[in-house]
């Protein structure tokens, strides 16, 4: 019984599902500032938050909006990018970052083909952070990419019937 009480939502049903009215997920900054340090930065480090919006993840650095642009290479992109085009945006990722990037994803957008596509150019996952945010679908995942480094995840990309 302590158990169920501990799980259950204090949000009612009616509100966890509401309909948002534009297509915005903006980070909550006290999340933003939490994921930030889970990045293993150095002081030094060249780091830019690749989608700037509200400026929640745009802690020290560089900022941009047009990020298909941006030829210079970086340290590390951090940021919560756009879900629309996120293939091309991992493979321009894995082109600019020098050490890795991070990014708050919702879960299901974690593929094995998109973690193969990072992994040939060299960069492993090498830490995930789960999270909820109250008006966002399902569970989010923050994960970092590393250039060079052991990977934590095992996958295949069969397709099983």
């Amino acid at each position: 019984m302590l158990i169920k009480s501990i799980m259950k939502s204090e949000i009612s049903h009616n509100i966890k599902h509401r309909k948002i009215a534009n297509d915005d997920f903006y980070t909550p900054p006290e999340l933003a500032r939490k994921l930030f340090e889970l990045v293993p930065t150095k002081t030094g480090d060249s780091i830019l938050d690749n989608a700037f919006g509200t400026g929640n993840f745009y802690f020290k650095g560089d900022k941009t909006t047009d990020f298909y642009s941006i030829t210079k290479q970086y340290d590390w992109l951090i940021t919560n990018p756009p879900y629309s085009h996120l293939d091309k945006w991992l493979e321009h990722s894995c082109k600019i970052a020098r050490k890795g990037f991070a990014y708050l994803l919702t879960i299901h957008n974690l593929t094995p083909r998109r973690i193969e596509m990072c992994e040939n150019y060299g960069f492993f996952i090498t830490k995930i952070h789960l999270c909820k945010v109250f008006k966002w679908y399902g569970i989010s995942a923050f994960i970092i990419w590393e250039k060079d480094k052991t990977p934590i995840l095992e996958y295949n990309r069969i397709v099983w019937k």
